[in-house]
């Protein structure tokens, strides 16, 4: 019998048993609820990951942290649930991704006009192969968006392969479904906008540098329309792509909140005062001056998402990697439709904040075990921030540039900004924004990789 630490702290100890015999190293393991009869509860192993301290096994145990749901190996066959009248495009219809990429949501289609050019954006109608409710649908919800590592490689698809990569993905050679987004540009602005439930075959596929250095006759229109919506010139086929979603996001929010159904984003206003701070101190820091953006209903009044200065701003361009764009497209159809039914959000949405926070925290750990598997032991870091504790103890931020994150520690104060040493030989100076030499250590009996790095200042 074995005393298992979930590393969740809000979890108590538990007893497992298990046959392995060797007691010379911690193991990482998943484990199930059985009973809590006893001090203790009881849990069954269900899965070894390996040995605590392999860089191998950390990783899995940070992705099952972040993702604690995976679909069960099943032979999927997506059907499509719709069968309405679709509008075939018109034009020349091509993608821009990253190398590689199988998960294909959005493409751009153009047609020349005497007058411009009319251009269509249109994301795959990924609501029309995923029933609302089904097996396939609940546990998107559980996930809630797909988990990547830092390398852009899928470690856990929202959506089953067959579905993401294939019968929803907008590659070229098949027929494909969309939700499109159509306007004409006239070279000054944009007019005539319409919404439309699409059918269509892509011509071409390109990766941001092919696009970037190709001669395509639609690179200086796209150019100009992505221009014309960053308010300044922009000549990167990233931001290109870029002001398009958000254009194709913003027209959909404001469907939305017109007819007061689905899931809209908002971000609040900075601190003023820590973004000055920052700006002047550590410019990479800005965004800590920031809220978190949320998802929020759209019937709610405080709605703005100050960043791109809208009330209406939704995700709806990423249906096969997000849930809230995925019940945002149902709503669309709705309203494409013209239907008298109206869409409920579901509790999902309120998880949906919460599995957002849980992807940029295992971003920010995998940039740290990245940094912390090499072996380095010292690195250098800002102090951004000190607060008094009892008994003349200060507590210190310090943010590590190379780890990507902040970290808190705690020193005894023996003046203003002066802190003693742990072996009490030196003053370490904690003036506001001054580099700090850190030192690591490791402590191999921790609950986890995080908490045996042990931190000194110097």
């Amino acid at each position: 019998m074995y005393l298992f630490t979930p590393y969740d702290k809000k979890y108590p100890h538990f007893i497992v048993g298990s046959s392995e015999h060797d007691r010379s190293h911690n193991q990482i393991v998943l484990i199930k609820f059985e009973d809590w009869t006893g001090t203790f509860p009881r849990g069954s192993i269900q899965q070894t990951l390996g040995i605590s301290g392999n860089d191998q096994a950390e990783r899995e145990a940070l992705i099952w942290q972040a993702c604690p749901w995976k679909y069960p190996k099943y032979n999927y066959e997506p059907v499509l649930q719709s069968s309405v009248e679709r509008t075939s495009l018109i034009g020349y219809t091509f993608h821009i991704d990253p190398e590689g990429c199988r998960d294909v949501d959005d493409v751009f289609t153009f047609e020349e006009l005497d007058r411009g050019w009319k251009v269509t954006i249109t994301i795959s109608d990924v609501a029309s192969y995923v029933e609302d409710g089904g097996a396939v649908d609940i546990m998107a919800s559980l996930i809630g968006q797909t988990l990547y590592d830092n390398n852009g490689h899928v470690l856990r698809p929202m959506l089953p392969v067959e579905y993401s990569e294939k019968a929803c993905s907008l590659l070229p050679g098949k027929d494909s479904y969309g939700i499109s987004f159509q306007f004409v540009w006239n070279g000054q602005a944009i007019q005539e906008k319409k919404w439309f439930q699409s059918v269509l075959r892509v011509n071409s596929s390109y990766t941001y540098d092919e696009f970037q250095h190709c001669d395509s006759p639609y690179k200086k229109p796209l150019c100009e329309i992505a221009s014309h919506l960053a308010k300044e010139f922009v000549n990167d086929a990233h931001d290109w792509v870029a002001q398009m979603m958000i254009l194709y996001n913003t027209e959909a929010g404001l469907l939305l909140k017109t007819s007061k159904q689905g899931i809209l984003r908002r971000h609040s206003a900075p601190n003023r005062e820590k973004l000055e701070k920052y700006k002047t101190h550590v410019p990479e820091l800005e965004k800590l001056a920031f809220s978190s953006a949320e998802y929020c209903l759209s019937e709610e009044n405080d709605t703005q998402h100050y960043g791109l200065l809208t009330d209406t701003y939704a995700h709806a361009s990423s249906p096969i990697r997000r849930y809230a764009d995925l019940l945002n497209q149902r709503v669309l159809t709705l309203l494409i439709q013209e239907s008298d039914e109206r869409f409920i959000v579901p509790q999902a949405m309120y998880d949906m904040n919460v599995r957002g926070k849980a992807v940029k925290r295992f971003a920010r750990d995998m940039d740290f075990l990245e940094a912390i598997r090499t072996g380095q032991t010292q690195f250098t870091g800002i102090i951004i921030d000190t607060a008094p504790l009892e008994n003349n103890w200060v507590k210190i931020k310090v943010y590590v540039p190379i780890w990507k994150r902040m970290i808190s520690t705690r020193y005894r104060s023996i003046s203003n900004n002066i802190v003693l040493s742990r072996d009490e030989t030196q003053e370490i100076d904690i003036t506001l924004y001054r580099e700090v030499h850190i030192h690591c250590a490791f402590s191999p009996n921790a609950r986890n990789w995080k908490e045996r790095v042990v931190i000194h200042l110097s």
